[in-house]
């Protein structure tokens, strides 16, 4: 497989985990009683990964995300209990399918990477240790600066937005969850099908959830070099000496075409006014309103 025909199914593979969560939030909020498009929804999901890749530990996605909700005409405290419920719930399936992927794989990954992890071990400890030193700088600055400015909205008893949530959305949404999760785990092996040898299954699949989840917890934006660390020393070796361009691929389908869609589009519905205070931790003044709902 050429790594053009890799890139153009890669990026299928993101429509698709793009419409699959846009389809499970638009479901969580049916059962909060809004009924935005579906077309807002894709506005404001890629509008929050935009925000995330560019703001350590991706604080930035769940405001902007917010911010997107808010602009479609859904009320600030439905918008605040229908995010946590969505949050906690792909959260719980991720960390499943993590345990599911290395109760699966782990043997066949460790045969192939253990080894060497294990004589780089010494190497990684202080890396490692700046790492969490940063990083609990970071959230304990993040939180300092959002005391007292969260939205008066969103401090309001959501109490029949969350209990909708909860019921049978978050059932339903599980299937989609799981199928995000695929999506986007599938980049980095479909990817590597373009290397003259591909690395076995169980290495690049335990290998992309490790670069695709790690971000989470690193305090640079989109965990840039800390992931690539990451993926130096558990896949790239088994990539071999072409792993430079499936990397930058992976980079590029994965982080640079959320970021720039996800601003341009924000932008264009939003206003760059509200972008920028998004992006500051500002509430808005008067976002525009890109969808009308219904409230039941």
């Amino acid at each position: 497989m050429s790594l053009l025909l890799a890139c153009v199914l890669c990026t299928a593979l993101m429509v698709a985990d793009l419409f699959a969560r846009a389809a499970r939030l638009r479901w969580f909020l049916r059962g909060a009683g809004a009924t935005p498009s579906l077309g807002a929804i894709c506005v404001a999901i890629l509008f929050s990964d935009a925000a995330a890749a560019v703001t350590p530990m991706r604080l930035g996605g769940e405001p902007a995300r917010w911010l997107g909700l808010r602009s479609a005409g859904v009320p600030g405290g439905a918008a605040v209990a229908v995010l946590a419920v969505e949050m906690v719930s792909y959260m719980a399936v991720v960390a499943f399918t993590g345990a599911a992927t290395a109760w699966l794989m782990g043997a066949e990954w460790w045969a192939a990477v253990g080894p060497r992890l294990a004589a780089r071990a010494g190497e990684g400890v202080p890396w490692a240790a700046a790492v969490v030193a940063a990083s609990a700088a970071v959230w304990v600055c993040a939180r300092r600066g959002r005391a007292g400015r969260a939205p008066a909205a969103a401090q309001a008893p959501a109490v029949a937005a969350l209990r909708g949530a909860i019921g049978w959305p978050l059932a339903a949404s599980v299937p989609l969850t799981v199928a995000s999760i695929a999506a986007r785990l599938a980049v980095l092996p479909v990817l590597a099908q373009a290397l003259p040898a591909p690395p076995p299954l169980g290495v690049l699949v335990l290998g992309s959830f490790a670069l695709t989840y790690g971000q989470l917890f690193f305090p640079t934006p989109g965990g840039a070099g800390a992931v690539e660390l990451l993926a130096s020393a558990g896949t790239a070796g088994e990539l071999g000496g072409t792993a430079g361009p499936v990397f930058v691929a992976w980079r590029a389908i994965t982080t640079g075409l959320p970021v720039v869609a996800g601003f341009a589009l924000a932008v264009h519905s939003y206003g760059g006014a509200a972008v920028r205070n998004a992006l500051r931790g500002q509430r808005p003044a008067d976002l525009p309103q890109v969808d009308a709902v219904e409230l039941a």
